[in-house]
C-alpha cells in the first residue's frame, strides 16, 4: 500500500523521531491535511503543534495595517523555534488575487518581519518541509489562468515521482558541478557565465537528512527535484532572458530579463507585468541585487507552466537575492527566480544540459 503524503513527509522527508517537537503551519483550506500530519507526528512519537493562518486575517493585515505594525517580528514565533526540531508548512493563502491591491511597502515590511525567524531556523538547524499542494486551489488557478484539474494532477504526479531515482540523478549532476570551476548558460537571449568557487552543491531530493543539516541545507518541499548552488560572489556576468512565466503577487510576469556585471543585477526588464517584480524588489533590503543561485531541474513528472518550473527535468533556473541557506554570502529580505526551458549548460566546457535535456 503506497504511503500517504502525510506519512511520507513525517517519516521520510523529515524523519521525525520520538520526543521531537514538530510545528505544522496551516491555512484554513489545508486543515484536513494538517490534521493528518499531526496524527503521523504523534504516531512517530513526536509532539505536534498546529498553527493557523487565515486568508481574511492575512489580507486585512496587508491592506489596512501600517508598515510599522507589519514589520514587527513575531517574538512568540521566534521563541517557539527554540523548542522546535522540525517544521511543516502548508502553502497558502487560498486566494492570491488580493496581492494585486497590496502596496509595495507593506509587502517589504511583512518580508522583513520574517527575517529573525529565518535566522533562528538557520541557527538551530531546524528541518523544514513545504507542501506545495496548498497552492493548488481553484481561486489561484483562476487568478493565473491555470487549468485547475491539469495543475492538480501534475502536482500529484510530481509528488509521487520516484525520488530515489531523482536523488541518484542529482548526485551525478552534483558531482560534476562540485568539481568544476566555471558554468556557462546559453539560450535565446541568454549568455551567462559564473564561477562556482568553494560553495557546496545541494541535491533537493525531498529529504532533509543529517548530511543536509551539516551543510546548512534545511529546506525541502513536496513535490521537489533539482540540484542547486550559490555561485562565487561577484563572478556572474552577462545577460539572462527567461522564456517562462513567473506567477507572483496575483500576476503572471512574462519574459523576466536581467543584465549582470560582477555578480550584480544592473538592469531589469520583463515583457509583461514588470510592476509585479518591482513591487517586491523596490522596498526590499540587503543584497537583493546579487546573483544568488543556479538550479537544474530533475523531476521528470513536473510539467512546466505552473508554480514548480524549477523542478522540471532539464529546466535551468537563476535566482537573485537571499542565498545564505545555500552557504552563500547574500543576506536579504528578497529572493526571486526565473527559468529557462531550453537552455544549454556547459561545465568547464563540457555539456551538462543541451537545449533543455540532461546529457548525463
Amino acid at each position: 500500500m503506497p504511503k500517504s503524503l502525510a506519512d511520507t513527509v513525517v517519516n521520510t522527508s523529515l524523519r521525525v523521531k520520538p520526543e521531537e517537537t514538530v510545528v505544522i503551519n496551516t491555512w484554513q483550506h489545508t486543515l484536513p491535511l494538517a490534521s493528518q500530519l499531526a496524527y503521523q507526528v504523534r504516531k512517530a512519537g513526536g509532539l505536534p503543534l498546529v498553527t493557523l493562518d487565515m486568508d481574511e486575517y492575512w489580507w486585512k493585515s496587508l491592506t489596512e495595517l501600517p508598515v510599522e505594525n507589519l514589520r514587527r517580528p513575531l517574538r512568540h514565533s521566534i521563541a517557539l523555534l527554540e523548542e522546535t526540531d522540525a517544521s511543516i508548512n502548508l502553502a497558502g493563502p487560498e486566494d492570491p488575487m488580493t496581492y494585486r491591491r497590496v502596496e509595495a511597502p507593506q509587502m517589504a515590511a511583512i518580508f522583513d518581519s520574517f527575517q529573525k525567524s529565518y535566522d533562528k531556523i538557520r541557527e538551530k538547524k531546524i528541518r523544514n518541509a513545504e507542501l506545495l499542494v496548498g497552492y493548488v486551489t481553484e481561486p489561484r488557478a483562476k487568478t493565473y489562468g491555470f487549468d485547475y484539474g491539469d495543475w492538480k494532477k501534475n502536482v500529484e504526479d510530481a509528488s509521487n515521482a520516484d525520488y530515489e531515482k531523482i536523488a541518484q540523478l542529482g548526485k551525478k549532476l552534483a558531482s560534476t558541478l562540485q568539481h568544476a570551476r566555471q558554468v556557462e548558460v546559453t539560450s535565446d537571449g541568454t549568455s551567462l557565465k559564473m564561477e562556482i568557487g568553494a560553495h557546496p552543491v545541494f541535491v533537493e531530493d525531498g529529504i532533509v537528512d543529517q548530511e543536509d543539516r551539516n551543510k546548512g541545507f534545511l529546506f525541502t518541499s513536496i513535490p521537489t527535484g533539482y540540484v542547486t548552488l550559490a555561485p562565487k560572489r561577484g563572478t556572474t556576468e552577462g545577460s539572462f532572458q527567461s522564456d517562462m512565466t513567473v506567477p507572483v503577487v496575483g500576476q503572471l510576469i512574462k519574459g523576466v530579463n536581467w543584465q549582470f556585471q560582477k555578480g550584480q543585477v544592473v538592469k531589469t526588464g520583463a515583457d509583461a507585468n514588470l510592476d509585479a517584480f518591482q513591487k517586491l524588489y523596490e522596498h526590499s533590503t540587503g543584497d537583493k541585487d546579487q546573483a544568488a543561485y543556479l538550479s537544474i531541474g530533475l523531476n521528470p513528472a513536473v510539467k512546466p507552466g505552473y508554480l514548480n518550473d524549477q523542478m522540471a527535468q532539464g529546466t535551468v533556473t537563476v535566482g537573485i537575492g537571499e542565498n545564505q541557506y545555500l552557504s552563500g554570502e547574500n543576506k536579504s529580505s528578497f529572493q526571486f527566480q526565473a527559468s529557462l526551458s531550453k537552455a544549454t549548460v556547459t561545465v568547464d566546457g563540457q555539456p551538462l544540459v543541451h537545449k533543455g535535456k540532461l546529457t548525463i
